[in-house]
């Protein structure tokens, strides 16, 4: 799994805003998800047939987020 490339190349747009606030946070935020644990389970798919995921991190930090590139990402069923 990686960081869809959208979402790097919005990191580095924002990147070269000084004033931007958190430049590069769902690029970011991705990236800590898949270095703390890169499995994930899907919560809903919504009425466009997006699928979108809670996580929470160690210490109470949670984020939603949608899957928009199905090429970073990887599709299992769930176990059982």
């Amino acid at each position: 799994m990686a960081v869809p490339e959208a979402d790097l190349r919005q990191r580095e747009r924002e990147l070269q805003i000084p004033e931007f606030e958190d430049p590069g946070w769902t690029a970011d935020t991705i990236e800590r998800i898949l270095r703390t644990d890169p499995v994930v389970q899907i919560d809903r798919i919504d009425e466009f047939a997006m699928p979108w995921f809670n996580y929470v991190f160690p210490g109470g930090e949670w984020h939603t987020l949608a899957i928009m590139d199905d090429v970073s990402w990887d599709y299992c069923d769930a176990p059982g």
